[in-house]
């Protein structure tokens, strides 16, 4: 025989689904909120009833900060009723130092190609034009 420790599951679910089991409640009650294998049915149920969910939470509380209050959950996903968001201003959302790199880096490609003009169009696509203009003379 092995002295192996018994199987413990590492799933946020199974460990959900203990809890609402400890508690009392059976499939039935958790399948008005959804589909027995999402963790958000188990996590609705426990929140409905007021049943804290730390115990079975393994991710630091202050990195999960997410409110789902206003979610509503028709057993297909959760969905948000998100306020409008206040507008960013141009100013603040663009970084200056990048901006500038980008305009100078354009300027330079544009110098670099009207430098070699002649060079890059061998089959005279655009071939030049000369204009001769004199002032003065008599016809």
């Amino acid at each position: 025989m092995s002295n192996k420790p018994p199987l413990i599951s590492h799933r946020r679910i199974d460990h959900l689904k203990a809890r609402a089991f400890d508690s009392g409640f059976t499939n039935e009650d958790a399948k008005q909120f959804g589909k027995l294998s999402k963790t958000a049915t188990w996590e609705a149920l426990l929140e409905t009833y007021g049943i804290p969910l730390q115990v079975v939470d393994s991710v630091d509380s202050k990195l999960q900060s997410l409110d789902t209050s206003d979610w509503t959950n028709d057993a297909s996903f959760p969905v948000c009723n998100f306020t409008p968001q206040n507008s960013t201003n141009f100013l603040e959302w663009v970084d200056f130092g990048q901006l500038i790199a980008l305009v100078l880096a354009s300027v330079g490609v544009f110098v670099l190609l009207v430098s070699l003009w002649r060079q890059i169009n061998p089959l005279n696509l655009f071939p030049p034009v000369r204009v001769n203009i004199q002032i003065g003379t008599k016809l």
